[in-house]
């Protein structure tokens, strides 16, 4: 019986599925710029697992392996902007046991990945990368006992026309950490369950923050580069202006018709 040696041809026929595949491997930049916000007199605690800053994203499409490195730049974009946001940030070791720490902090952030996910030019006809990054934010009080969590999302999108370019999908990614961040400047601290820790050390909880020279609706405390055409969710994703499932949008008032006119307002109603 003649014995034939298969090797070779195994050894050749696993290096032509390997060229059919291509990596697309790249880490994302810590780039946020400064905050139009208030210092908040607060001494916070921030909790970074090893899963948070070591957090590399990696899925296959097709023949493209991508491999997106986030934990690093995420750890140094939240440090800064906490640090832009209250006046001392400790890091700590674990966040249920810090009510030994001196002087007491007012609370503790734990952050997660709770979603990165991309759209590429080949899933929308628009030919962009677009890009979700979901922050899961555990809060707990300054003897360590949890108290809330809410999640924070932020968007992305460039303009792309092949589907193993780098770039587009870093540029989409940076911007989704950009509105990322801008929302937890802006929403963070208006949490009722922050309010109400920051209340509870003596504290006056800010108001909402102004934003100087933003148009009307623009909710970025950032200085450059408004991040409201990167945050329109991708297809399928909810949208407040969306109308409720089987209720139809509302008609557009002919520019011929005459407006209905205006209901007095009650009684003691201030003018906007």
């Amino acid at each position: 019986m003649r014995h034939v040696n298969i090797r070779p041809a195994v050894a050749a026929f696993c290096l032509v599925l390997l060229s059919g595949c291509t990596a697309t491997r790249l880490t994302t930049q810590a780039q946020l710029p400064p905050p139009l916000i208030d210092k908040v007199p607060a001494r916070v605690g921030i909790y970074f697992s090893k899963e948070f800053r070591e957090y590399v994203h990696r899925e296959t499409r097709g023949t493209i392996e991508y491999e997106i490195t986030l934990g690093a730049a995420h750890v140094t974009n939240l440090d800064w902007l906490l640090k832009a946001m209250f006046t001392e940030i400790v890091p700590v070791e674990d966040p249920t046991k810090v009510a030994d720490i001196r002087p007491p902090l007012v609370f503790v952030l734990e952050p997660k990945f709770e979603e990165y996910s991309f759209l590429t030019p080949k899933d929308v006809a628009g030919e962009a990368f677009i890009v979700t990054i979901r922050y899961l934010l555990t809060l707990y009080d300054g003897s360590g006992g949890r108290v809330d969590s809410f999640t924070l999302t932020g968007y992305g999108r460039e303009k792309a026309h092949t589907l193993a370019s780098k770039e587009p999908l870093q540029i989409a990614t940076q911007r989704a950490m950009r509105d990322a961040g801008a929302k937890v400047a802006v929403e963070l601290v208006d949490q009722e369950s922050v309010r109400l820790l920051i209340r509870n050390a003596g504290i006056v909880p800010p108001e909402p923050p102004l934003i100087q020279g933003a148009p009307a609706g623009e909710s970025s405390p950032y200085r450059s580069e408004p991040v409201a055409p990167a945050t329109q969710p991708p297809p399928g994703q909810p949208a407040s202006e969306q109308a409720p499932s089987g209720q139809a949008p509302a008609a557009e008032t002919p520019a011929s018709a005459e407006p209905p006119p205006a209901e007095p307002p009650p009684s003691g109603a201030g003018i906007l």
